[in-house]
């Protein structure tokens, strides 16, 4: 999987070092998820997001949107800037659609309705 953490470390004028302190991680981490030597644990993901100011999608270079997406919704999130908070949301509601269907989703829907 392609991750822009380089292109976006550089655009922000930054060197491994300077990264790797910002996040609590090493120079040898950032290299290797740099060059595609390991992959971040999510919550290197979200601290970089976080860091870098951009979503988790956009940082493992899910740019674009696939028609799977465009065809389960994904269309409408793209079109506004979402926060790596809610990213992370999303994508955990996608795992417990995953794991335990669409009837786990309705249920935590209707709870989270509750908390409105």
């Amino acid at each position: 999987m392609y991750l822009k953490i380089k292109e976006l470390r550089l655009e922000n004028g930054l060197t491994q070092q300077e990264l790797a302190k910002a996040i609590n991680t090493s120079n040898k981490n950032i290299w290797a998820y740099e060059n595609g030597k390991a992959f971040p644990p999510p919550e290197v993901l979200i601290s970089l997001a976080n860091f870098l100011e951009v979503t988790i999608d956009e940082l493992i270079g899910r740019d674009e949107i696939t028609p799977e997406e465009r065809a389960a919704g994904a269309s409408e999130t793209k079109k506004i800037s979402i926060t790596p908070i809610e990213d992370e949301m999303l994508y955990t509601f996608r795992e417990i659609g995953r794991k335990h269907g669409e009837q786990a989703q309705r249920a935590l829907i209707t709870v989270a309705e509750k908390m409105i």
